[in-house]
């Protein structure tokens, strides 16, 4: 949730502000002198400043470098007098980004409020580069996926850790963004791929750093840790977090705290941590290179992704699905899959599952020139890669196929003979001796 740090002595004026930012939604901060204000900016994140330019102790427009040094990214709006035109332009010269001529009435402080807030929160989103997803909904009806959904709908009704497991492409980031859009004052959603940043890249990275903290640390910069203020932090592939920065992470679950690098301040946060991992995590903590302790903390509430091949059920259901997603983005109209695609997707194992196969129907639906899809002749789903070769008898793989056939017909022995290229009399031979 956003905070608003309002900076004025006069205790009736604070205390209406303070109503008005809380009734808006945001979390009020009060402080009466320009010292309070600059104590309380060291260890709190604070979003927009209200400040008052008489101060018992200061000038308020001789406070905003100050300001500046400790907050770089708070907004700054002055309330100056009917007399202050000048100040007024001042401030704005100093670093304010608006100012309100006092007095004044409440919805013209409250436009402002909103305004500001809106505005910053349009930068924020911009500032996170994570790649947008086709939805945030986890498609799928087979048994499988059951508990996965109710484990989902539980972490959404709180702030805990939550621990997504599961093989490469299972759809891990889908889960953490599902979590995150079913929540109540969601935030933003803040992705970091612990597994592509080097260790000397990623603490700078999640935890931002100081001026001066190293040689090219040339002005003070926030950390994804603080972008995600009040909504979501995702560690993806959390397995290749650096051991040495384990501790950091820790205490931030623990505390809600942090420093920057090279800072000597904690910085307190509001941020819902998921993190999700290929890997088999507790073997990493047998083999002392994951924190026990930091494991217990993120496995608070454990989901684990089956893979594709468990979930024969959701197969043609995901498939139709990107069929449409695609589409829609590459201005197709594209009908459906024919009833021979549809027997090649359940007799696919993949190997690379939801992201294989969204990107095998992105493919097919580039080159499909008909109505109706129809696998490529180079696909791995035609069985003419070699990378499709299964070590199993001649029967065992006609039997496999045979069942495949069916389900993708709904049952119907005449169609699946069809497509067979045998009799409906030689199908039922074949199944019954299967």
């Amino acid at each position: 949730m956003a905070t608003v740090l309002i900076v004025d002595d006069a205790e009736d004026i604070s205390f209406s502000l303070g109503n008005l930012v809380k009734k808006e939604g945001f979390t009020p901060v009060i402080a009466a002198t320009g010292n309070e204000a600059l104590a309380i900016l060291k260890t709190n994140i604070i979003d927009l400043i209200f400040l008052d330019i008489g101060l018992p102790d200061i000038n308020g427009i001789k406070l905003i470098p100050a300001i500046r040094e400790i907050a770089a990214d708070s907004d700054i709006v002055m309330l100056t007098g009917r007399n202050e035109a000048k100040s007024a332009v001042d401030s704005l010269k100093a670093g304010a980004v608006d100012y309100i001529v006092k007095p004044f009435e409440l919805i013209e402080f409250t436009t402002s409020l909103n305004r500001l807030m809106q505005s910053r929160l349009a930068s924020k989103m911009a500032a996170i580069q994570s790649q947008k997803d086709d939805d945030s909904t986890m498609i799928g009806e087979s048994q499988a996926m059951q508990p996965v959904k109710e484990a989902l709908a539980t972490a959404a009704e709180v702030k805990s850790p939550v621990l997504i497991t599961g093989e490469t492409g299972t759809g891990k980031e889908l889960a953490a963004k599902a979590v995150h859009q079913q929540q109540t004052n969601k935030g933003v959603f803040v992705k970091v791929d612990c597994g592509t940043l080097s260790a000397n890249l990623i603490e700078s990275e999640l935890f931002g750093y100081e001026k001066g903290a190293f040689t090219d640390a040339q002005a003070s910069k926030k950390g994804l840790v603080e972008i995600a203020d009040g909504g979501t932090l995702f560690l993806d592939e959390i397995g290749n977090l650096p051991i040495s920065l384990q501790p950091k992470l820790l205490r931030l679950i623990a505390d809600s705290t942090f420093r920057r690098v090279g800072g000597t301040r904690d910085i307190k946060v509001s941020v819902r941590i998921i993190a999700a991992t290929n890997n088999n995590i507790e073997q990493q903590v047998a083999n002392g290179h994951f924190r026990q302790d930091l494991f217990y903390r993120l496995n608070v509430i454990p989901i684990h992704l089956p893979p594709l091949r468990q979930r024969q059920d959701d197969i043609v259901l995901l498939a139709e699905y990107y069929l449409h997603y695609f589409n829609r983005e590459l201005k197709k109209n594209i009908k459906g899959f024919t009833d021979i695609a549809r027997a090649n997707l359940l007799s696919h194992d993949w190997p690379g599952n939801i992201r294989e196969l969204r990107n095998l129907v992105e493919r097919e639906v580039i080159f499909c020139k008909s109505e109706w899809l129809q696998f490529q002749g180079d696909s791995p789903l035609t069985g003419k890669g070699e990378d499709n070769v299964q070590m199993a008898s001649l029967a065992e793989l006609e039997r496999k196929h045979i069942a495949n056939v069916l389900k993708a017909c709904n049952n119907n022995k005449s169609k699946a003979a069809e497509i067979l290229g045998i009799t409906r009399t030689t199908l039922r031979t074949k199944t019954e001796t299967g």
